[in-house]
């Protein structure tokens, strides 16, 4: 394997991880907020064990994701080096201030671990409030360096890719990319979909495959579904809007990223959506454009130079594929299990074992929507590490003035090898020690220890 190669490998592995963790962050905080929110207004204790329990499972999932994050940070200095000198001297504000935004959500999750019966019930919801909007400060901040690096800004790109020399430098000027009114959406609505999907697979599976349950456990498990369910219907909505929108933008800003995902080989009016094995006529037209045009003329590869091409475009279309199928469907069946509780459907009941499925699969196979989603945007941008703008050749096609391509930004040192290796066994270690620190952090405490303390 040539080091290209395995420096590449080795930032999809490293991003892979992460992720698994960044979502739980993103998402766990405002569900337990929510759940001690309804554990004081209906005096329910069995909400209020969800809020307490899934605290401490935040604080150790934000442990090892922080060290996950920590991992990257080496990677990024030491791997790929090159990149990351202009992200120092161009696009380093949003890592600044994201510094803060982690303090933020370090310091209100320790005190609101801490803070149980030590302050008000308002205070204390308000500091759990903070520590969500702390990791979605830190994530929005994360995916504007992303969108950077679609779109970047605060410099001279043109002169750059000309003469490697840096011009007209403006911070500033990065903390809003042209690309993050589509990317910050996305990022949000995604980790929150499939952190609340996910508990909703998770109570799910306790439901259906938990022998011996007992009275506190059933009514525990089932408040956590509903509750799940709830949120990942309601977010499900922002969500489909982020996609629409990401569409949109795309198809303003980035066509060839556009074409990558969607498999576009030729510059089509009243493009096909194809998804699998679905096509509808003009479907990509239509969703694309504003006000819908199923006559809009959508941008193919055959309208851009080869050497733009990605080179494994197939991986980031099949990719988004995946993201796609698998998002609807999530969707789809949480606002159908939603409506069905909400109005106590005999069908739909969340005692019935079919509801459970419907949760249990659904929800889990949001782990894999999330990761092919990620999978597909950062291919999808290849073979560009750092974009640039796009322009029109003498023969009438369009090129991409690139800033930096993925061949030129990694580091070709035999010595990112043992780093690389490390940083993966590492990471393999967190994942499996994460798991079974999860797996023995309330054996010996039963749900009705905590019942009981609660009614106290």
């Amino acid at each position: 394997m040539s080091l290209f190669v395995f420096d590449r490998v080795l930032a999809a592995y490293t991003m892979a991880v992460h992720v698994l963790f960044t979502y739980w962050a993103i998402s766990l905080p405002f569900f337990i907020v929510t759940a001690e929110y309804l554990g004081y207004r209906r005096n329910d204790p069995y909400y209020l064990a969800l809020a307490k329990r899934f605290s401490i499972v935040m604080a150790v999932l934000f442990a090892v994701g922080s060290a996950a994050g920590a991992a990257i940070a080496v990677e990024f200095i030491t791997v790929w080096y090159k990149w990351m000198y202009i992200v120092n001297e161009v696009d380093i504000l949003p890592f600044e201030i994201e510094v803060l935004a982690f303090f933020t959500e370090v310091i209100f999750l320790a005190l609101y671990l801490y803070g149980w019966d030590k302050m008000g019930k308002t205070a204390h919801m308000i500091i759990g409030l903070l520590i969500g909007l702390g990791s979605t400060g830190s994530a929005i901040l994360i995916i504007l360096v992303n969108s950077w690096m679609n779109t970047p800004t605060g410099f001279n790109v043109i002169e750059f890719a000309n003469s490697g020399v840096l011009t007209d430098i403006n911070p500033l000027a990065t903390l809003w990319p042209p690309i993050a009114s589509a990317e910050v959406p996305m990022g949000v609505a995604g980790a929150w979909f499939v952190g609340f999907g996910s508990l909703a697979g998770y109570f799910a599976f306790r439901m259906l495959f938990k022998r011996g349950l007992t009275h506190d456990e059933v009514e525990y498990y089932n408040r956590g579904l509903k509750l799940s369910t709830f949120l990942a219907a309601l977010d499900a909505i922002f969500l489909a809007w982020a996609g629409d929108n990401a569409g949109k933008t795309l198809y303003a800003i980035q066509p060839l990223k556009l074409a990558t995902l969607e498999g576009l080989m030729y510059t089509t009016r009243g493009a096909p959506l194809v998804i699998g094995p679905i096509s509808i006529p003009a479907g990509l037209s239509i969703l694309v454009s504003w006000p819908p045009n199923p006559n809009a003329l959508v941008l193919g590869y055959s309208s851009f130079v080869q050497s733009d091409w990605d080179p494994i475009w197939w991986l980031a279309h099949n990719a988004y594929d995946i993201h796609a199928i698998l998002g609807i469907i999530g969707a789809l069946v949480f606002w159908v299990l939603a409506l069905g509780i909400y109005f106590k459907s005999s069908f739909l009941n969340i005692e019935k074992k079919l509801t459970q499925y419907m949760a249990f699969i659904a929800g889990w196979l949001q782990l894999i929507a999330w990761e092919s989603g990620w999978i597909a945007a950062e291919v999808g941008r290849q073979p560009f590490i750092i974009w640039g703008p796009m322009f029109q050749t003498s023969a009438g096609l369009y090129a991409i003035q690139a800033a930096m391509l993925t061949s030129e930004a990694y580091n070709n040192s035999p010595d990112v090898l043992p780093i690389g290796i490390t940083i993966m066994i590492v990471l393999a270690i967190a994942v499996a020690g994460t798991l079974y620190m999860l797996k023995r952090l309330f054996e010996g405490k039963e749900i009705s220890q905590d019942i009981i303390a609660l009614r106290r």
